[in-house]
């Protein structure tokens, strides 16, 4: 699974647990082939954020009830850093 070209990112919930970390629940419109590879029908992104550094991201596929837990390594690093910084502007340690 390589993840980029992730479009339209949008907010849609949050989670603070105080001092360990920020979740981030935020919607995306996913490339077309990305979805089709991965028989992702509704798919959003779970971000988790660690007050002491570092992001998780997975992918939720409500449609089909699965969870993706895609490595670092395994998202452009642009994309990656996009939604990492988008996540930051709505988790509380970084207000």
């Amino acid at each position: 699974m390589f993840v980029k070209d992730v479009k339209n990112l949008q907010f849609y919930s949050q989670l603070s647990l105080k001092q360990v970390e920020d979740r981030v629940l935020i919607t995306a419109d996913f490339p077309k082939e990305f979805m089709i590879e991965h028989e992702m029908e509704d798919p959003f992104l779970y971000v988790t954020l660690y007050v002491r550094g570092g992001a998780r991201i997975k992918i939720i596929d409500e449609g089909k009830v699965r969870i993706y837990s895609p490595a670092k390594k395994d998202f452009d690093p642009d994309t990656f850093k996009e939604i990492v910084q988008f996540a930051k502007r709505y988790a509380a340690q970084f207000k």
